[in-house]
Formats: C-alpha cells, structure tokens, sequence
C-alpha cells in the first residue's frame, strides 16, 4: 500500500475536558437508570488503560524508523458510555443499544478517534405464529495493523447492517424468509478490503423437534457493489460489482442439560462482474460447543472456515481455519477466571500476478487470560493479558505482540 502522510492534527479539547463531555450524557441519565438487567433502561461507564508492545504488528525484522514510526509500543486509554434501553408493547418488543467509544493514543495522538455505535431492534409479532425482527446497526473501529500497512494514517472502518426477519410458524415447521443490506467503508483507501455494499434475499424452512434441537436449510441470493469505483480498475483488475450466493444447513442441538452444541456447513460462491479472475467459491461453516460442566466451570469450544474477499496481486481472497478454547472458572462469590486460545490459519488464494508473496500462508496463536471481580453489583474490575504470535511463510509478515489491560466498568 502507497504510504499517505500524516493527517494535520485539528484542534481539540484538553483531554480532561473531553472526557467529561463525553461522560455528561450518561451523568444526566444515571439518576433515571438502574442496575438491574431487566430494567428498561442501563446506564454502562467504563475507563480502560492498555499498553501494547507491537501496535502495528510489526515483524522482528523491521525496524520502526525505517517506516516513519518512533517506537513500536504504545498506551491507549479508551473511555465508554454505553446506555441500553428495551420496552415491550403487547406482543412487540423495542431494543436501543448505543455507545461512545473514546480511544485516546498516547504517541500517536493521529489515531485518536471516537466510535458511536448502535443497534436498533423491533422484534415484530402480528401474531405468536408469525413474527421477526428488523434491526438497523453500526460498529466503528480502527483498521487492524495486521493486514493495513499504512502506518501514518488513521483509517477508521464503519461497518452498518440493516435486515429483517419474518417466521411463520405452522406446527413444528418455519417458514423463514429475510433480506439485509451490509456496508462497509474505510475513511482511507484500502484496496485489499475495498468499501462495498451487499444486498442479500434469503429463504429457508427450520424443523424443531420436541428435544429442542432445531434443523434449518437456507438459500441466501446477493448482489454487491464497490460504490467508490464508478469503473472497474483494469490494472489491478479491480472489478465495481459482483454477485454473492450461499447456500447452507444449520443445527441447534441442547444434547444434554449443560450442554448445546450449534453447526453450520455451506458452500459460498461470489462471481464479479468484468474479472472471472477474482472469483472464489467453497465450503464454510461452524462448529460450536457450550458445555456447563458444573456450577463453577464452563467451556466453550469451537471451529469456524471463513472465506472473505482480500484483493491484491498475490491473493483474491483468503481461507481462515480457526479453532478456539475458551474455559471459565468461577472461582468465588465475585471472582471469574476466563482463558482463552485461539489457532488460527489464514490461506491467501488466487493471485492473478507473480509476487513475492505468491502462495502466502499464515498462523496466528492467540492467548489471553482475564481475571474479573465484582466487589459490589454495580462494579466491575477486570486484568487481562494476552499475547499473539503470527507466522507465516512469506518474509516481513510474522510478528509478536503482548498487551495488558485494566478495566473499571460501573452498572446504573
């Protein structure tokens, strides 16, 4: 990726100062909120203070200065207001989540931003038998240094769902229908991971069984386009549009009293408009295990295949093979213990140009252990620590990175 200097900084409010601007809402509300979960409305603060030893997840065999950076390390402060408000309405029910995220850099102050974030529900019921949900969301974040190279630059991705659901129930059987709108934009360019839109239709038909288990076979039917690019880029061979299909079954089984296990197997297809090189098809899915081992300990297990577009002259896409591990431990009355390991294989598939990079595979180790105590039911405090280690076959993409946190979270 071409390098872009830094952004001037614009002027802004003492850190102090912004900072109370942004808890003031949640302040003027905090006297009308309670910390109950079933309340209409919750009122969440939280403050956490990070250091990260590898922000731009940079390999041991680059130096920072020869990319323009001063250091490798870094210190973030990241200030919430979050307020969650639900209303049932006979047989409909309204939900609004929504927060700000303040992310404060300490060395490089030009990758401070704030993230609002929403989700609006309507869970829809004309009837017991026939009812669904239609739902408006959105998440901000920072690009992750793993695949963005563009040190210097602040690029922010806003990603916004909107979809509805509608079941009709007749018996043991559901009819399942649904359409959705996905988008996706980067404030920078980001060629790999381009800004596009997806319009999806879908229809399908669910059993469930006296056990609870639920079997369901879906079709989904999309259409996407890169809305930035009015024509399609011959040199890259950058298409503007394409069609996505997905065809997949689907299995919700609670085997035991403690344990539920949930499944997904399909096969995904997307096919552009002007380059049949970029095209990709395969097999997706999930497998996922819930497992209450006792009234102290939980583990969840899983493993996910993902194929996801990521355009460049070595790759079309990628195929992530990811299995996960996380056990709970509750060890007393306000004390929870979580663990967490991920192993994950990232193939980058279908160049279109001989490069270096030809034939890149990558494995990413992820370990994190978090230690949780509520001293009153109001107050959460959370340590956590994890490390990250990629490696992979192509030279200048592996690197390591450990990251602590300290977190105070207050309920109302």
């Amino acid at each position: 990726m071409q390098k872009k200097p830094a952004p001037p900084r614009s002027a802004s409010l003492p850190s102090r100062r912004r900072h109370g601007l942004l808890l003031l809402p949640a302040l003027l509300l905090a006297g009308t909120a309670g910390a109950d979960a079933f309340d209409t409305l919750n009122l969440t603060l939280s403050d956490t203070v990070m250091h990260d030893n590898n922000l731009f997840r940079l390999s041991s065999s680059v130096d920072p200065a020869a990319v323009g950076l001063k250091q490798k390390s870094e210190n973030i402060n990241v200030s919430t207001v979050a307020l969650k408000l639900a209303k049932n309405v006979s047989l409909q029910r309204f939900e609004l989540e929504g927060s700000l995220v303040d992310y404060r850099y300490q060395t490089f102050d030009y990758l401070s931003y704030t993230a609002s974030n929403y989700t609006a529900a309507w869970n829809w019921s004309l009837t017991p038998r026939f009812h669904g949900r239609l739902s408006d969301s959105r998440t901000q974040s920072l690009n992750s240094f793993a695949d963005y190279t563009g040190y210097n630059n602040r690029n922010l991705r806003t990603d916004g769902v909107k979809r509805f659901d509608g079941i009709f129930e007749f018996g043991p059987w559901h009819l399942l229908a649904g359409a959705a709108e996905s988008k996706r934009t980067n404030s920078q360019t980001f060629l790999a991971d381009g800004d596009n839109t997806l319009t999806t239709v879908e229809g399908g038909l669910r059993r469930v069984f006296s056990s609870g288990a639920a079997l369901s076979a879906l079709s989904r039917r999309g259409s996407g386009d890169y809305f930035k690019r009015e024509q399609p880029i011959a040199s890259g061979l950058y298409d503007n549009g394409f069609e996505q299909n997905e065809k997949e079954l689907r299995l919700d089984w609670p085997f035991t009293g403690k344990s539920r296990l949930s499944a997904r197997v399909g096969r995904l297809e997307r096919q552009h408009d002007h380059y049949a090189e970029r095209d990709y098809a395969g097999t997706v899915g999930n497998v996922s295990l819930d497992w209450n081992i006792s009234g102290k300990t939980q583990l969840s297990a899983g493993f996910t295949r993902e194929l996801a577009s990521f355009q460049t002259l070595y790759s079309s896409y990628s195929q992530t093979d990811r299995l996960l591990v996380a056990p709970q431990w509750k060890i007393g009355a306000k004390t929870n213990l979580r663990l967490r390991y991920e192993y994950s294989r990232r193939d980058y598939l279908g160049a279109i140009a001989a490069t270096p990079a030809n034939g890149r595979n990558d494995t990413l180790r992820q370990a994190s252990i978090a230690l949780e105590w509520t001293p009153i039911k109001s107050v959460l405090l959370v340590a956590s620590l994890q490390g990250d280690k990629r490696a992979s076959n192509v030279s200048g993409f592996d690197y390591n990175s450990t990251s602590a946190n300290l977190t105070a979270q207050f309920s109302f």
